[in-house]
């Protein structure tokens, strides 16, 4: 059982219920999921659809775990089709009951969700007289449906956080509405950085999950165009694709071979732990064309000391400051512009790595998200 907390107070510990609509690790959502439990003010229980990776994972931390089975809610995809709610509806407020009673039998005071699914459970739950709702936004919406999804969201919910502005679809904030961005810790030091030399080859990586909204296949092609221009350039691509995913994978691995980039293009897998990840790279490539919310692979490269060159759309645009804490490229020119300073600049990439350094602190840290988000719990407690 939860720590007691009294409503309306600033409590020793918020009593917080993160609903998971997934049991496994699907990407950063679920990575940031555990950064937000690992919150000094927060008791945490987790809620999950089923057993997997994230409960177990809960559990080696201490983390108490309960099941809410989502039923066919679990189904629904983006895009959200009506035929895939309506033969939802019934298991929908089933797992809004049983979310209710979980909540209840622990003392949790806010339930936090975690995804679009996650969000409709808890949000049907605060309707049926169930506990106060946060909702954690980490998707942009990108059709018109989508956009009256997430204002109903709003209307839903006591309090919306957003990772990044970019994943309101209006001009203005509603005021239950706020952006929160990610964390991530700094128990490391900044690697010492120099340039390699315009004569040096360069090894980019690009770290995290291979989809095609990632913008895979988009780097490719600027790699092509970074050689024929005579840049020496190693693309080391670190992460995994989900099964559904695989079709495009291979299609990378065709487009690098048609491309004539086989012997500079390597597909590593996954790789654990940020030393790992980043390890061997000058540079980070994030080129993803569709926008992206807030690439945790943007600020853990500027935590590691490592150059970030990023697609400019989405949320990116919110972490880099181009040329001042990294590069924004829109297309293979800015890119090729971007790899011949970091190959030549020197000193000056001391100075662009103190201020990604500042921009993580400041941005980033994980404090600051722990403190915004208990700003948020104790506005919501003390309605």
């Amino acid at each position: 059982m939860m720590n007691p907390a009294s409503a309306g107070t600033d409590p020793m510990n918020y009593r917080v219920a993160f609903l998971s609509p997934v049991p496994f690790f699907k990407g950063g959502a679920e990575r940031s999921l555990f950064d937000l439990m690992a919150n000094p003010k927060v008791d945490p229980l987790l809620i999950v659809p089923a057993e997997g990776p994230v409960s177990e994972q809960a559990a080696s931390r201490g983390i108490p775990v309960e099941v809410v089975d989502f039923g066919q809610v679990a189904a629904i995809r983006r895009p959200v089709r009506p035929a895939s709610v309506g033969a939802a509806v019934s298991d929908w407020f089933g797992a809004a009951r049983r979310l209710m009673a979980v909540t209840k039998r622990h003392g949790a005071d806010i339930v936090h969700s975690n995804g679009l699914k996650a969000h409709c459970i808890a949000g049907l739950a605060r309707k049926l007289g169930g506990k106060a709702c946060v909702f954690h936004v980490r998707d942009i919406a990108v059709r018109g449906s989508e956009r009256l999804i997430w204002k109903g969201l709003a209307r839903s919910s006591d309090h919306t956080v957003l990772v990044s502005r970019a994943c309101w679809p209006g001009e203005m904030l509603p005021e239950n509405v706020s952006v929160v961005f990610n964390g991530v810790k700094r128990d490391h030091e900044p690697r010492t950085f120099r340039a390699p030399g315009a004569d040096a080859s360069l090894t980019v990586g690009i770290c995290g999950r291979i989809h095609p909204f990632k913008g895979h296949h988009v780097a490719l092609d600027w790699l092509g165009a970074a050689h024929r221009r005579g840049l020496k350039i190693t693309l080391l691509v670190r992460g995994e694709a989900e099964a559904e995913d695989r079709a495009y994978l291979e299609s990378l691995k065709h487009q690098a071979e048609a491309l004539g980039l086989k012997d500079h293009v390597r597909f590593e897998g996954r790789f654990e732990g940020l030393a790992a990840i980043y390890n061997g790279l000058d540079a980070v490539l994030v080129p993803s064309e569709t926008p992206d919310p807030l690439p945790r692979s943007v600020m853990e490269a500027m935590s590691m000391g490592l150059p970030v060159v990023g697609y400019p759309a989405g949320g990116i645009v919110e972490m880099i400051d181009h040329r001042e804490n990294g590069w924004l490229a829109g297309d293979a020119e800015a890119f090729c512009a971007a790899m011949e300073e970091i190959s030549t600049l020197g000193p000056m990439l001391v100075e662009l790595q103190k201020s990604a350094a500042r921009t993580v602190a400041e941005r980033f840290g994980m404090e600051r998200m722990h403190r915004q988000v208990n700003e948020v719990y104790s506005a919501v407690l003390a309605r």
